[in-house]
């Protein structure tokens, strides 16, 4: 009997998304979102698959929230939605549980149970059990399951994130988080047998090694374009090594193959985006080379490589940090995906990229984590009135977060105002209104 999962990552990606995710050393993927879709894809859904099950996904790249209602009708014909959380609950408590559904047709409690009690064994967490809830209609009150077509859907909060103790216990072992629910739900099916060995992934395609691995191909070398910049490209344009191009011609960045390059093509459809927003699919030819190492130092070359290019390229070539060069890329027409100097720049600040530029010539790079000596006084003036939390000065800042310091200083008591005198690049004064 062919038994169909679809598994569901929970909330989008990037630091909106954090939710609480203590950061674990300096592992990438520490907050909620990110980690709900790199623990789906890349280790739940192989250790189903070994068992025989056939897996799907509701988003294929970790960037979108998709609304509930979509991703819950995208269970209609599969007999199980497992949708992959972690929880949060001020950092005091720990352990994985199960919102199973309400409506008695769906519910498996019985899975649920296997669940939670091979997550427990394998992480050492406490079993908090398979748990249901009611909105105020009766209905169930998790959208995801109020909304979900699958014949069976339920919500698996493995750990939670925001206690330190299982936040580190549930990063450093995603893969035996993963062989502990694919057991249990093979179990359940009747699937006792993995039919090919669970841990398939060659090494070079590990994401926790993938970044290294292309920095040290730049280690030492006289570059064009900065190690963060190529590293991010790299992520994107091959989905960390595992895209078609990758596997089948080791190109990591998509550069086609023009009328000036004499080495090996491969060709295959590729999908294109006009300044509209309409994308539409080509075949193409693309550069094709014998190693990774091969792709990465000709990207770096492709720039320079002809007049034309070096003329084109200017802005990119002439980029002195990270995001200037981001932005050129897409403005220069690198890639026609229109978002495409955001997607680095969040990739780049997502996983600390920006590391990888220090000590690089010709570039001036910017620790975000240090404020710049003009902000200095009010930064520490924010610190010490509790409108910040004391972290990342200089990285960029989301909506949300504008808003809660705007709301922690309007709860200040009493005539808390600062009187700023810093001064700006232009060592102008100005007074921050504060």
């Amino acid at each position: 009997m062919v038994v169909k999962i679809l598994l569901d990552p929970g909330h989008g990606g990037g630091r909106a998304y954090n939710r609480g995710f203590k950061q674990v050393e300096n592992l990438p993927y520490c907050n909620e979102g990110d980690c709900n879709f790199i623990y789906a894809r890349d280790y739940l859904k192989p250790a189903l698959e070994a068992y025989g099950f056939t897996v799907g996904m509701t988003k294929t790249n970790i960037a979108p929230d998709i609304s509930l209602q979509r991703r819950g009708a995208m269970g209609k014909g599969y007999d199980l939605l497992l949708s992959c959380h972690s929880n949060a609950c001020g950092g005091g408590v720990r352990g994985v549980e199960v919102w199973d559904s309400t409506n008695p047709k769906e519910s498996l409690k019985t899975l649920g149970d296997k669940i939670c009690s091979k997550v427990a064994a394998a992480l050492g967490i406490p079993n908090r059990g398979t748990k249901y809830r009611r909105n105020s209609t009766g209905s169930n009150y998790y959208g995801i399951l109020r909304h979900g077509l699958a014949k069976h859907n339920m919500i698996v909060e493995h750990a939670f994130h925001d206690n330190m103790a299982d936040a580190t216990v549930y990063r450093k072992n995603l893969q035996k988080t993963a062989e502990a629910v694919a057991r249990a739900v093979a179990e359940y099916f009747g699937k006792l047998k993995p039919t090919v060995p669970e841990k398939t992934a060659p090494v070079v395609l590990d994401e926790e090694k993938f970044v290294q691995s292309v920095a040290d191909c730049l280690k030492g070398k006289n570059l064009n374009i900065l190690p963060s910049v190529t590293i991010a490209q790299a992520i994107l344009e091959s989905g960390w090594g595992k895209s078609e191009l990758a596997k089948n011609a080791h190109n990591l960045f998509g550069i086609k193959a023009g009328k000036d390059w004499s080495g090996k093509t491969y060709s295959k459809k590729t999908k294109e985006q006009k300044p509209t927003g309409e994308v539409y699919e080509i075949v193409a030819d693309f550069r094709a080379y014998d190693s990774y190492a091969d792709s990465i130092m000709d990207h770096d070359a492709f720039f320079v490589s002809t007049d034309w290019r070096r003329k084109n390229y200017a802005a990119v070539l002439d980029a002195k940090n990270y995001k200037d060069q981001a932005k050129a890329l897409q403005s220069c027409g690198y890639a026609t995906v229109l978002d495409y100097g955001k997607q680095l720049i969040g990739l780049i600040e997502r996983l600390g990229l920006q590391q990888y530029d220090k000590g690089v010539k010709k570039y001036v790079t910017r620790d975000i984590q240090t404020p710049s000596d003009w902000a200095k006084e009010a930064w520490e003036w924010g610190k010490a009135q509790g409108i910040c939390d004391g972290t990342r000065p200089g990285a960029d800042m989301t909506r949300e977060e504008m808003m809660t310091m705007l709301y922690r200083y309007d709860q200040m008591k009493g005539d808390n105002h600062a009187k700023c005198h810093c001064t700006d690049k232009r060592n102008s004064g100005f007074n921050t209104g504060l």
